[in-house]
């Protein structure tokens, strides 16, 4: 799934890579993100991924614990742990 995001601010392309393993992860805990990434990719990008995943789950019933978008070359990672979903960059982790 491709999304872009055009505003004044940001003209991001968000792409959604095809997941390893099946999984039944909603993806519905609390929200963090890592610093790096905020820092890197900026909250609305992150919220813009976040809201795809959340239609991809819907969509397929759950997905595998760790889902990875890619953004203009830069890999944003969400990890679902049950009680949190977290936004990482891959050397964040």
């Amino acid at each position: 799934m491709v999304a872009p995001i055009n505003n004044s601010v940001n003209k991001k392309v968000l792409k959604l890579l095809p997941q390893e393993k099946k999984g039944k992860y909603l993806f519905n805990g609390s929200f963090v993100s890592t610093r790096t990434a905020l820092d890197k990719l900026g909250s609305e990008v992150i919220a813009a991924a976040y809201i795809i995943l959340l239609k991809k789950v819907k969509e397929k019933g759950g997905l595998d614990y760790l889902q990875v978008f890619e953004i203009d070359g830069q890999r944003l990672w969400f990890i679902d742990d049950v009680t949190h979903v977290t936004a990482l960059l891959p050397e964040d982790y």
